[in-house]
């Protein structure tokens, strides 16, 4: 084989740490054997085999590295049959060291485990098995917590626990821990959490790794915003531009210019909060371009809200003030990290006790072999391994973690100042940051290493031999010129440059085939067509879109054969359709094509679950376990097990109303005498005394006994279905293998995969070779090779779950917290949760870049791109490209991306010269609706027919029953109970749309929609309202009613109301009373303005509040319920309230209702509360009326707290 300079470069030199930074397709693998062969066939100083450790990421790589070797030795032992060194390799490649790094740390306990203290017996427990663990552990770890009612853990458990259960902080007690086992030492790693929260004055904020991002984040975002506001400017100074603004732009760019030389979080601060902007010029009779007009206006509005965001997320407080806030969060984070420590060690003990392992765990025994916990020192174990090896060579590097870095770096020479690291991979393609991988580690040494001769060297494998030209370069350059416009350091640190970029090497391709030109393929879900087509999901738009596509390509065109190199006629099984996420979208594509007439399969490692069969064989199982479980019970009985049908589900529950759903079954099953009930019945008996058999044999029993083994495989896709079952055979087998026994337990099991999602897709039925279009997933799809690649569902929104939770967590920034308060619950956002979530979304994103790589380097031939997208003109005007060669497009708009196309469009704008962007006519799309919409009418025209020949007393009969109307349909969307709070709202809408002319609810009337959050362990507390981001006036509203309702009015008619001291002494007096005997909380007492108290006790009203209290007359805090009549309809509905207050003079009802609104004028509280205090007195009336004497409320009176005064209706 001929190889490049640089492929050679990487088979032949030696005694120094390589990096070989290896592009998609550049032929990495195969320059890695060839180094092995050369290693082993070195004239002057030839390496056994065995002395070589070569890591993989998969069992697949190594065996199928392991073949090549062998093959390549045995080639050679032909060549020279009497050289023994050879012979002696052919020998020791049964037993070398091409492994994965798993497997290798398995060697390392499996020899060395009496150096950690290790029972040898161990056994590596499966995922559902740990995940079962885990959840009794962690109940045992919360149980005991509560026993011990120590005061910090019941304050983390009331401030974060959720309403019914403390679900919530386990969730971020377990979350620590598993981000822990990413750390070669997770104790001190969890230890060192709350070191930033424990900083003692607010200087040593700003050193800290937190700020320092915050700043760096700030100053990127605003030499962005230069950047953009250099655009605008331009846009002004053109002759049909708006140059009346240009004035204002460059002031305002001489501002942000100074951005470019901020160092350090106060500078940043200082800078924000002496930036202003400008006042915009008006312009009158503009005559230039309207659209540069409004482009202007857009960038400079987009960013003065950054600006805002900026300084409120994380600016607004000064460092004391942040210093507090830390200070405050500091008890809650110790608390959870102490629990995190305490589970981890119960985790320990639990798994060492059932003589267990997990894969995370044998990385970290292996490094306690190897290196000293304390000293950080390799061990004597490490050294003899260092011995042993000559070289050390690891694949897929990117996708290592800071565990394994670690323990080759111990077995290395580099403790020892040598050099003998061999590392390739592609930082590119590391999209296994979900299992914790560092693709920093690849980066930090793509930077730190040499180009040039040295000990520590990169070599760069530029040339993909993969690929077409049209896929990668030459006339079209598609993938280097999205990822030049979108891959850049700022965003997942991977600079796509000159050395970066993929060059074609592939030299088999016919150059003068047409037809290979990269293809994007939008379609416009707003499109007119398309929005008739309600049936059909986005999904299933985008499939049919792909299908039409397939159905074209299968007719005109031509791909290289893989044997004779020769153009033949496109097969399905050279073609692959890859998605982000199967979830959804791969049933739909498959069932799509399918009914297109494309044979298609769906490659999905979920779905398993799912299956109708296996639903069926559980829902038996749990029943078997506990029959009176409403939903198993009501599964099996419809399903083919029983077959009962709608009418018969419903007689049983008609038979016995009173229980449950699963209880009447079982009187129905136990009352039946023949029929489908009283067969199943007799089999559920036979199986319920089988129930200690092994689990496997009880689903085989029940398959055998009930028939629907058979049944199941004699259905369509009849040879999947009896895989899935078998497949649910050999994991009760699995699952007999752990340290759990019995059907509760297995269901549990089973549980605990689904909700983990530890799916393992449906059984594969399909071959290899067999000729149908795969739909996989992009991550499926890695290191794999096809002719032709759809990459779909691009307009799909990116998963960023992660970033939203209470707690974020972060390796090397640490933790991240809500800070939740008082009572009633605020819920707040911390400046260091707003960082490392905002971290981890740009980390997230700079991930999400690799898998878009991946995707778009998997295509030989044909590379076709499409996605669904929502009005297609003014998602396309959104964007903004960069034409300047190098230049990437602007980082606000990557780091705002929702979705792939968010990166795509941008990038082809950035070309205008060579890409245009198009959406797909959806005629084709919706033929088949049209079709079915044929059909229809024809039946429609021949029922017209039969009709004209119907009897005219039949017709009159018909036309008299669908033409009935129901006469209170206008009652039909209303409800049969309101409050007053209701109608009152309703009643100003009202009054708001007679005087605006519009149905528009008024931001007055906007209602808080807060939820609710009380401690779920406290009872006692529950009376007071609880929200997360409360409004601080609605507060201190409900604080002043709880002081009212509870005031001893009787108290003041003894004080002499003029006197402002005594007032004063008087309402402090009374609020101390109320927080002393908890009759109003802490939080609220701090809430309350007392002048607003003694402003109420000094006004008139207050006096004859006394006197009635005094005489026992005087009502607080009064529910009622009562009928009303609605003016609209004339209808009744029932009305319930709760009266501030009212009390009796002069045989008189006085009605008074308090008011904390913020208004100008009395007025307005007379517009918004009429209707409430009407029917307050309609309620009043109707209570104290008699048959003899009718009362109504001859005063009706609202109190303002905020104007002082006494309001008459």
């Amino acid at each position: 084989m001929k190889w490049t300079k640089e492929q050679q470069n990487v088979i032949d030199f030696r005694n120094r740490d390589i990096l070989v930074s290896a592009a998609a397709g550049s032929g990495k693998t195969a320059v890695l054997v060839a180094r092995i062969i050369q290693r082993i066939l070195d004239p002057q100083n030839p390496v056994d085999i065995d002395r070589l450790l070569v890591v993989t990421f998969t069992k697949a790589a190594a065996a199928e590295m392991r073949e090549r070797i062998g093959a390549a030795i045995e080639a050679e032992c032909e060549k020279d049959p009497k050289n023994t060194h050879l012979r002696r390799q052919s020998a020791l490649i049964h037993n070398a060291m091409i492994t994965t790094i798993d497997s290798f740390c398995l060697f390392v306990v499996r020899n060395h485990f009496e150096e950690i203290s290790l029972d040898p017996n161990f056994r590596i427990a499966d995922e559902g098995e740990i995940r079962l663990l885990e959840q009794d552990v962690l109940e045992q770890v919360f149980e005991d917590n509560y026993a011990r009612q120590e005061k910090t853990f019941l304050s983390l458990i009331d401030a974060y626990a959720g309403k019914r259960n403390d679900h919530g902080v386990r969730e971020m007690v377990a979350k620590i821990y598993r981000m822990s086992l990413s750390s070669p030492w997770p104790l001190a790693w969890m230890k060192k959490l709350t070191e930033p929260y424990q900083v003692e004055h607010a200087q040593e904020l700003v050193q800290t790794e937190m700020l320092e991002d915050i700043a760096e984040h700030a100053r990127l975002l605003l030499c962005d915003m230069c950047t953009q506001m250099t655009q605008a400017l331009q846009l002004c100074n053109e002759p049909d531009g708006p140059q009346a603004y240009a004035k204002t732009l460059e002031a305002d760019l001489t501002q942000l210019q100074q951005a470019e030389n901020l160092q350090g979080y106060l500078q940043v601060q200082t800078f924000l909060n002496g930036l202003v902007f400008g006042k915009l010029s008006p312009i009158r009779k503009f005559s230039g371009d309207v659209k540069k007009k409004e482009t202007v206006m857009g960038i400079r509005s987009d960013v003065k809200k950054e600006v805002e965001t900026l300084q409120k997320k994380y600016f607004a407080m000064d460092l004391e003030t942040l210093l507090l806030q830390q200070t405050r969060l500091c008890p809650f984070l110790e608390e959870l990290v102490r629990l995190a420590l305490e589970y981890t060690q119960a985790m320990e003990t639990a798994k060492r006790k059932k003589r267990i392992v997990d894969f995370a765990d044998i990385e970290h025994f292996a490094l306690r072999i190897l290196v000293d916990e304390k000293t950080k020192q390799p061990r004597h174990t490490a050294e003899e391994f260092r011995r042993h090896f000559a070289e050390i060579m690891i694949d897929e590097y990117q996708d290592s973690n800071q565990v394994q870095e670690e323990i080759m770096r111990a077995i290395s020479m580099e403790p020892e100042g040598g050099h003998n690291l061999f590392m390739v991979g592609d930082v590119k393609q590391s999209i296994y940051r979900f299992r914790l991988a560092r693709p920093e580690l690849f980066m930090d040494k793509y930077a730190s290493f040499s180009t040039e001769e040295s000990l520590q060297q990169r070599i760069d494998l530029h040339k993909n031999f993969r690929s077409r030209k049209e896929v990668l370069a030459g006339a079209n350059d598609f993938c280097n010129d999205i990822f030049y416009k979108i891959m850049s350091p700022d965003l997942g640190r991977v600079a796509y440059d000159r050395d970066a970029a993929l060059y074609c090497g592939a030299k088999n391709y016919d150059e003068n085939a047409k037809g290979f030109k990269p293809e994007l393929l939008l379609l416009d879900e707003k499109d007119e067509l398309l929005s008739e087509t309600k049936n059909l999901t986005k999904g299933q738009m985008e499939a049919h879109m792909i299908a039409t596509r397939i159905a074209d390509m299968k007719q005109h065109m031509q791909v290289t054969d893989k044997e004779s190199g020769q153009l033949r006629p496109l097969r399905y099984s050279d073609i692959v359709i890859l998605l982000r996420s199967l979830k959804d979208y791969g049933t739909d594509f498959v069932q799509v094509l399918q009914g297109a007439g494309i044979p298609a399969y769906v490659e999905s490692s979920t779905g398993y679950f799912s299956a109708s069969e296996v639903q069926t064989v559980l829902a038996m199982l749990r029943i078997l376990d506990n029959p009176y479980q409403d939903i198993p019970m009501a599964a099996v009985l419809r399903s083919p097990l029983v077959g009962l049908d709608e009418e018969e589900m419903a007689q049983i529950r008609v038979e016995n109303p009173e229980c449950s759903f699963a209880e009447a079954a079982m009187h129905a099953m136990q009352d039946a005498t023949e029929g489908a009930l009283y067969d199943f019945y007799r089999m559920y008996r036979k199986l319920r005394e089988k129930q200690d058999l092994p689990i496997h044999e009880l689903i085989q029993k029940i398959l055998q006994l009930s028939g629907y083994g058979n049944y199941a495989a004699a259905l369509p896709a009849g040879e999947r279905r009896a895989a899935n079952l078998a497949m649910l055979v050999e994991k009760a087998v699995d699952y007999e293998k752990t340290s759990y026994r019995g059907l509760f337990h297995f269901l549990r099991y089973i549980d605990k995969l689904q909700k983990y999602e530890v799916d393992f897709g449906e059984a594969d039925t399909t071959g290899e070779n067999a000729n149908v279009v795969r739909v996989m997933t992009i991550h499926k799809s890695k290191g794999l090779e096809f002719p032709v690649v759809f990459v779909s569902g691009l307009g799909r929104k990116m998963n960023q779950m992660d970033a939203s939770d209470r707690l974020v967590v972060h390796p090397d920034l640490g933790l991240g917290i809500c800070e939740i308060s008082g009572q009633p619950r605020v819920k707040k956002n911390s400046v260091f949760r707003s960082e490392i979530a905002d971290r981890i979304r740009r980390e997230n994103l700079g991930e999400e870049l690799r898998i878009l790589y991946v995707a778009l380097t998997r295509a030989k031939e044909k590379l076709v791109l499409t996605g669904m997208i929502k009005d297609a003109q003014k998602t396309f005007s959104g964007y903004t490209g960069n034409v300047l060669p190098g230049k990437p497009v602007s980082y606000r708009q990557r780091v705002r991306a929702g979705s792939y196309l968010d990166w795509i469009l941008p990038a082809m704008l950035s070309y205008p010269q060579k890409y245009t962007l198009d959406v797909v006519p959806p005629e084709k799309i919706v033929w088949e609706e049209v079709e079915q919409a044929a059909d229809s009418r024809e039946n429609y025209e021949e029922l017209l027919q039969h009709i004209d020949h119907a009897k005219p007393e039949l017709l009159q009969q018909y036309d008299q029953w669908f033409s009935y109307r129901y006469p209170y349909q206008s009652e039909a969307g209303k409800k049969s109970k309101y409050s007053v709070s209701e109608l009152k709202h309703a009643s100003l809408v009202l009054q708001y749309d007679r005087s605006e002319g519009e149905a528009v609810v008024p931001d007055f009337l906007q209602e808080d929609r807060e939820v609710y959050v009380p401690d779920f362990a406290r009872e006692e507390d529950r009376e007071y309202p609880a929200a997360e981001n409360v409004n601080q006036g609605a507060m201190r509203g409900t604080a002043v009613h709880r002081v009212m309702e509870c005031l001893d009015f009787a108290a003041i008619a003894d004080i002499d109301t003029s006197d402002a001291g005594a007032v004063s002494a008087f309402v402090k007096q009374e609020l101390d009373r109320m927080l002393a005997n908890g009759q109003l909380p802490g939080e609220w007492y701090a809430l309350v303005i007392p002048e607003m108290i003694e402003a109420f006790v000094e006004s008139p009203i207050a006096p004859r509040m006394a006197a009635a209290a005094v005489r026992g007359d005087l009502y607080r805090e009064r529910p009622f319920v009562m009928q009303h009549q609605m003016e609209a309809s004339g209808g009744t509905v029932l009305v319930q309230g709760i009266i501030d207050v009212f009390w009796m003079e002069n045989d008189k009802i006085i009605l008074l209702d308090y008011k904390t609104d913020r208004v100008k004028q009395a007025q307005e509280l007379l517009m918004r509360y009429q209707t409430q205090l009407q029917l307050y007195a309609d309620a009043l009336s109707r209570v104290f009326s008699t048959d003899t004497k009718k009362m109504v409320a001859e005063e009706k009176l609202i109190y303002s707290f905020h104007l002082k005064e006494v309001v008459t209706l």
